[in-house]
């Protein structure tokens, strides 16, 4: 009867650290999910600049050095993930200007960066298709995104 009261309160206590971690701990511990694909060497990049008025600004990457510098750029921000009711109260959608971009590797997988504001340039959203991956909200700590830097390093822009 012991081994019973034992076990059953062991697995509330994991129980619980579970709920901790998914609830509280993981929003805490800075994590960038594209560092992991920082090594990759085949990359493609497209930025579009959206509009209120339904108008866009597309650019797209050119060579694989400059692909890779602005990898290296996405994987060296530090980001902690934020909950999605969190995000969406700091997000201003109404007659912003946003910008979205996507990483194609290898011509099958692809990570998108969206939901960057003018207005709040420290939130964004990172998704992607790839097994595994942790799609989610991410805040920029201690900085903002670059956009100016991504759109000057690409250098090619299309209306």
């Amino acid at each position: 009867m012991k081994k019973i009261k034992y076990l059953a309160f062991a697995i509330v206590i994991v129980l619980l650290s579970i709920y901790l971690y998914k609830s509280f701990i993981y929003y805490l511990i800075p994590f960038n999910p594209i560092k992991e694909y920082s090594s990759e060497s085949d990359v493609d990049f497209h930025f579009s600049k959206n509009l209120p008025k339904g108008v866009g600004v597309n650019a797209k990457c050119q060579d694989a050095k400059t692909c890779g510098l602005v990898l290296e750029y996405l994987s060296g921000l530090e980001l902690i993930p934020l909950k999605d009711k969190a995000a969406q109260e700091m997000l201003n959608y109404e007659n912003a200007t946003y910008f979205n971009g996507m990483l194609k590797f290898n011509e099958s997988e692809m990570i998108s960066i969206s939901d960057i504001s003018i207005d709040t340039p420290n939130v964004l959203r990172i998704s992607s298709s790839i097994i595994g991956f942790k799609n989610g909200y991410y805040e920029i700590e201690d900085s903002t995104f670059d956009y100016n830097y991504i759109y000057d390093l690409i250098g090619d822009t299309k209306e």
